[in-house]
């Protein structure tokens, strides 16, 4: 990629972004991206947001073990998908 300063300022200013709340910011301005690589990736991206949501909501993660997975539910354990699951955490959670 060969661009002159200014271009490399646009791209910064386009392809960077912060979230204050994470304490994060993510730079993508010297990445080989541009608008038409977001554009492709956009069904994909919401193929993950879709699978993501099932697994929060318990789907089966590993169907071999035919088990749920929700390590984050111990951290939040509103995202539990079920009052029980819930119940087990919270319990667990103020025993410790």
């Amino acid at each position: 990629m060969s661009y002159t300063k200014l271009q490399w300022w646009e791209r910064f200013q386009k392809y960077y972004t912060e979230f204050p709340s994470l304490g994060l910011a993510v730079d993508l301005s010297r990445m080989n991206v541009d608008d038409a690589f977001f554009t492709a990736m956009e069904p994909r991206l919401q193929k993950a947001y879709a699978a993501m949501d099932a697994l929060e909501k318990g789907a089966i993660a590993n169907p071999d073990e035919n088990r749920m997975v929700g390590h984050y539910w111990i951290r939040t354990p509103a995202l539990a998908p079920t009052p029980e699951i819930r119940k087990e955490i919270q319990e667990t959670k103020n025993a410790a």
